[in-house]
């Protein structure tokens, strides 16, 4: 093969790599956004935010457990109701943050523990949980801090 050959073929070839390489950048690009939009919104792991005037309610997150998936679920579907009242924040189970969270408060993986707006302990709501259920330790301590 000469050189103009060699020439015509990487020519040739030329407009089919570049639409491959783009069909595979915008499958990237949509895989990415899929990952983002699924990530959990407006969810501090800073801890310091408790005992700073409001409710808090700290989900202990394993990525691994699909209990954790439904716990962020039924969080999702309550937060608006309280926001401006409560804290909504959380803490990774495989973090030395997250095990020290758990030692210190009794928690376990996947679970919710809720604090008054003092820091104080209040309750630890263990995996399964519906969101009537979480409301209403949520109004229990909102409710104890208006007395």
């Amino acid at each position: 093969m000469n050189q103009t050959e060699q020439n015509v073929e990487v020519a040739g070839a030329s407009p089919r790599a570049r639409k491959i390489k783009w069909i595979v950048v915008g499958l990237l690009l949509l895989l990415v956004a899929t990952v983002m939009m699924n990530l959990p919104h407006g969810y501090s792991d800073d801890l310091s935010r408790i005992g700073k005037g409001q409710a808090a309610v700290v989900l202990v997150r394993d990525k691994n457990a699909v209990q954790s998936f439904d716990l962020m679920n039924v969080l999702e579907s309550i937060r608006d109701k309280y926001a401006g009242r409560v804290e909504f924040l959380l803490t990774d189970f495989d973090t030395p943050e997250g095990r020290a969270f758990i030692t210190t408060n009794n928690a376990a993986r996947a679970t919710l523990v809720l604090f008054d707006a003092n820091g104080k302990l209040v309750k630890v709501l263990y995996a399964p949980q519906t969101a009537e259920n979480v409301q209403q330790e949520i109004a229990g301590i909102l409710g104890a801090a208006l007395r």
